[in-house]
């Protein structure tokens, strides 16, 4: 079974406002349909209230020591592969995460007041120093970790300080659905006793919980920490299986595995678009170009570009992260059935903005052979779109190999075209200006 570790380093990000993930009170009582809260205490009972039915999915793992049901409550197993197991059942090799993005953190304070990604503010697993509080220690100072969605969650793993002689050596650890109703989980967990080494801590009782706070209690010369959060289930293959999963989470960076724990597929990071067209989308393309530049293309086999700025205009070519495209021997590890193209230019005021389930096209961005034909009359507008393409289609540059998404897979000649460095010069979306001089932005998402 492969043990994760997911790093990334995304020096311009857009943060996310974190949504309410659910309506209950945090008690334990399940009052929502959707979502399951966290304990309210360490004894693993779970109560349903009465009228409502908790259905867990296909494939999918609850955990409780007991369930108490009130009235016509009702708990639904979806079929053999939905799991009840006890909420003391750890698993032997957790998937840990740790993004080093502004959006999964906040503190209560931080030293020099450091802006986030600067010496006292890296709290990701193995940063080059660490989060430290804002007072040596005070007993209130925290770090806390949003894990975007709720997941069941087993544990953290911490570390000191890469470059002081300055760690945790206990903690008060809480969990919370909505960042306002918290169960504690221990009052004082024995942590680290010095700067490196991984301390790993499973909780008396697996949590489901979408925040994790730390609060140090004890602490060698500084309360100083790195963090990351323990896992109980695989990681997700998908965005699509995650907002299946938790129909309120929030877009941003997830870890996904597209061949789940068991394959050979590393995990990696990714970009969720939750909210468009009912959300579950993962980034595949993503080109933000500044006009009259010309730079190269970054084809990316074993990773996902994620969202920088989305502002036209900017010229994002410089970005390990958030410049490229998933080339077809990585996309064919990725399990879709539709397609979401975005494309817009300075050049007018047109957008492309569309979603197609068409066979040939998916078929061509999997193998790079073959073309987009058919997409003409086999797509569906979505909230924005006002571009004549991919309507007006009627030419298709075929079997272009890692340039399938790229080079001039759909356009009208002479007239429309979608092309980024197309026929290596050319960044065109919805016209014909055969050249680089405009500012364009195109992406395409998978579901």
């Amino acid at each position: 079974m492969k043990r994760i570790f997911i790093f990334i380093l995304l020096f311009k990000c857009t943060t996310i406002v974190a949504q309410t993930s659910t309506n209950s009170t945090g008690t334990g009582n399940f009052n929502n349909a959707n979502t399951w809260t966290s304990p309210k205490d360490l004894t693993g009972t779970a109560n349903i209230l009465n009228g409502h039915t908790i259905a867990i999915p296909e494939g999918r793992t609850f955990y409780a020591n007991k369930v108490t049901f009130t009235g016509s409550a009702k708990l639904a197993l979806t079929n053999s592969t939905t799991k009840w197991e006890t909420a003391t059942s750890m698993n032997a090799s957790p998937a840990m995460e740790s993004l080093n993005l502004q959006q999964n953190w906040s503190l209560s304070s931080v030293w020099a007041g450091d802006a986030f990604g600067l010496w006292h503010y890296v709290p990701w697993i193995d940063s080059y120093q660490a989060w430290s509080a804002g007072s040596a220690n005070n007993g209130t100072d925290y770090l806390q970790y949003d894990l975007l969605s709720p997941r069941w969650v087993q544990g953290i793993v911490t570390q000191g300080r890469a470059n002081s002689a300055q760690w945790v050596t206990s903690a008060k650890v809480e969990t919370s659905i909505d960042n306002v109703n918290w169960a504690t989980v221990s009052t004082s967990l024995s942590l680290n006793t010095d700067q490196n080494t991984k301390v790993y801590r499973n909780f008396p009782q697996v949590m489901f919980a979408r925040y994790v706070r730390v609060t140090p209690i004890g602490v060698n010369a500084h309360a100083s920490m790195r963090l990351g959060i323990l896992l109980r289930d695989n990681i997700f293959k998908s965005c699509k299986e995650i907002i299946d999963n938790f129909p309120n989470a929030s877009s941003g960076v997830y870890t996904i595995d597209p061949d789940g724990t068991a394959g050979a597929t590393p995990a990696t990071s990714c970009y969720c678009d939750m909210t468009t067209d009912g959300g579950g989308w993962t980034l595949v393309l993503n080109y933000l170009h500044a006009g009259g530049t010309n730079p190269a293309l970054a084809e990316k086999s074993n990773a996902l570009p994620l969202l920088g700025s989305t502002s036209l205009g900017v010229d994002e070519s410089a970005s390990a992260t958030t410049w490229g495209h998933t080339i077809p021997s990585y996309l064919t590890k990725f399990t879709f059935s539709e397609l979401r193209f975005y494309g817009k230019t300075s050049a007018h005021a047109r957008v492309i903005h569309f979603k197609t389930s068409n066979a040939n096209t998916i078929s061509y961005f999997k193998t790079g052979t073959g073309s987009m034909n058919g997409v003409s009359t086999s797509y569906t507008s979505l909230s924005g779109h006002s571009a004549f393409l991919p309507a007006s289609t009627a030419n298709y540059i075929i079997d272009q190999g890692n340039s399938a998404m790229t080079n001039f897979p759909m356009y009208l000649n002479g007239t429309y075209h979608w092309g980024i460095k197309g026929s290596t010069y050319r960044w065109e979306v919805d016209d014909f200006p055969n050249n680089s001089a405009n500012s364009t932005y195109n992406q395409i998402w998978i579901r």
